[in-house]
């Protein structure tokens, strides 16, 4: 009933040095991921707050309007640069698959490094465009506030 969790394979012939930095960088990856994990969240809160505070202000609809276009730009901000740690923390990650299976001499194209790196190239590409698109709105809403 339950998944066995598969057994981390030890690299072939990279001596046991290789085992302390692959270690190592998957700790800063997931370092990364927590940091960017905390910005959203905090991103969350902060637009959260930020909606509430406007609503029960009572202001006048075009004040709203620029508070809420300012909190985009503010909730924005902490989505993009946790976008951007968690692909640092997935280059990471597909770093240590190749250095972890460097000794394997397999089928590539089948192994668990190739589907890896295609997941990091998707994963890449998704968050690029979303990266790309949320920063062309930040940089609208930021001449209109101005």
């Amino acid at each position: 009933m339950f998944c066995a969790i598969p057994e981390r394979r030890e690299p072939l012939g990279l001596g046991p040095m290789i085992e302390h930095i692959t270690s190592f960088f998957e700790a800063v990856a997931y370092a990364a991921d927590l940091f960017g994990l905390s910005l959203l969240t905090l991103g969350f809160a902060r637009g959260a707050l930020g909606w509430l505070r406007t609503e029960l202000d009572r202001q006048p609809w075009e004040q709203r309007l620029v508070s809420i276009r300012r909190l985009r730009c503010v909730v924005g901000t902490h989505i993009l640069y946790a976008l951007e740690l968690m692909i640092v923390s997935d280059i990471i990650d597909s770093f240590v698959a190749v250095a972890r299976h460097e000794g394997d001499h397999g089928d590539f194209f089948h192994g668990e490094v190739f589907y890896s790196l295609v997941q990091l190239g998707i994963i890449v590409v998704i968050r690029t465009v979303i990266d790309y698109f949320l920063g062309r709105e930040i940089n609208e809403l930021g001449e209109t506030n101005a």
